[in-house]
């Protein structure tokens, strides 16, 4: 294969895709500051505004020239500050942008994203070699549903993770203030195929309480029966029953439970969301036992009062070391973090090749479940506990804020 240089003067875009998640902006600060530190002025630095679709449409905005100031309130931001999209990306929209590219000198792509978008960053990285064009393109990771491959926990999902737990604490409070009459509560998380969000809640169970907890994960198959069986069993026992469900749960024969509702998106991938209200109509219509909904929906992604402070940290540093992949000329790689084996919790950064993450989703480890009790064991609350320590002072931003404009 034929080995190009890039350029380490050309110029840089940063593209933000997928969700929004609490932390996203704090890779971008990352990004933006490790190069303004490296001491290179003639780089200029641009983000795409909405997304790709901005930057086919060439709305860019300029990151270098933000002070030091702005840069510090965009760190501490939920939300996606440029912008973001979903696109089914063609092969005539990658030609498109490294013609862009080509016009704006921009010789570095940073593109932070969740498994499907690390698949465009490598698409991106692939086109620009078919045409023997110079580019360094670096993925970004981001995920609130923590599936991403090849790292130990996605940035976003801490801070989404912290948020259900405050929430699955404040139902609890409210759940347990009534002895009579005992009722059941479901409470939905996103996380598509996976149970990395709904397993966070376990950190809010209230053993001691009259509330049983019962969390169900896609990881394992769910069983109507046993469900309602249990409840009953609460129920006559005396227990209200707060279930903890996530949107991809599947049964048996890994059907999604909410398969007959099914919507999909631009990208032909399911829309999930709304098994809460379909399992309530099962306990309606089997038990008559009092039944309501809380679905957080996308308030999980980008709460500004639950971030952890590990999450941002962590978030910033991997944009910071996605500049140093690139002086290093590596290519067509993400950033990563992984665990030390050490008494104190510390990671460890590096980066992974962008063929190895794309199209791969990173579930729950089976023995990390208890499938009897429906419960989260011991090795997830060891993992889970240090990513959401540490809390944000509410930053002091605003709405014109979500529109970086310069």
């Amino acid at each position: 294969m034929e080995v190009i240089i890039i350029l380490i003067n050309g110029n840089v875009i940063i593209i933000q895709s997928g969700g929004p998640t609490a932390v996203i902006n704090s890779s971008m600060v990352g990004i933006v500051e490790a190069i303004l530190e490296s001491n290179k002025p003639s780089i200029k630095i641009y983000g795409a505004k909405g997304g790709l679709k901005g930057l086919l449409n060439n709305s860019l905005v300029r990151l270098d020239t933000l002070t030091k100031e702005k840069l510090k309130s965009i760190k501490y931001t939920p939300g996606a500050m440029l912008g973001t999209c979903r696109l089914k990306i063609e092969g005539f929209h990658l030609r498109k942008i490294i013609g862009i590219f080509k016009v704006l000198n921009i010789n570095h792509c940073f593109y932070i994203g969740g498994n499907g978008s690390m698949y465009v960053a490598e698409q991106i990285s692939n086109c620009a070699r078919e045409l023997n064009y110079p580019l360094c393109t670096i993925g970004v990771p981001k995920s609130i549903d923590n599936d991403l491959d090849m790292i130990d926990h996605s940035p976003g999902y801490a801070s989404a993770a912290k948020f259900l737990i405050a929430c699955t604490e404040d139902i609890t409070l409210d759940i347990v203030s009534y002895e009579a009459p005992k009722k059941v509560t479901i409470m939905e998380t996103m996380g598509r195929n996976t149970g990395w969000l709904a397993a966070s809640c376990s950190l809010a169970e209230q053993k001691s309480s009259n509330c049983k907890q019962l969390i169900y994960i896609p990881e394992s198959p769910f069983s109507l029966i046993n469900c309602l069986e249990t409840i009953e069993y609460n129920y006559n026992n005396d227990y209200h029953t707060l279930l903890i469900v996530s949107e991809g749960i599947r049964d048996h024969q890994d059907q999604l439970i909410a398969a007959k509702t099914l919507q999909y998106d631009s990208l032909n991938r399911p829309k999930l969301g709304g098994v809460s209200w379909l399992l309530k109509d099962e306990i309606d219509n089997n038990l008559n036992i009092g039944t309501r909904c809380i679905d957080t929906s996308i308030w999980q992604r980008s709460s500004s009062r639950y971030i952890s402070l590990t999450d941002v940290n962590e978030a910033y540093n991997l944009g910071y070391n996605a500049w140093k992949a690139a002086l290093n000329n590596e290519d067509c790689v993400m950033v990563t973090l992984s665990r030390l084996e050490t008494s104190e919790y510390m990671v460890e950064y590096s980066s992974v090749p962008l063929s190895r993450i794309a199209g791969i989703e990173k579930t729950v480890p089976k023995h990390w479940y208890d499938e009897t009790k429906k419960a989260m064991n011991k090795e997830f609350i060891d993992y889970i506990k240090p990513l959401v320590k540490g809390d944000v002072v509410k930053p002091s931003f605003d709405l014109e804020q979500q529109h970086v404009s310069i």
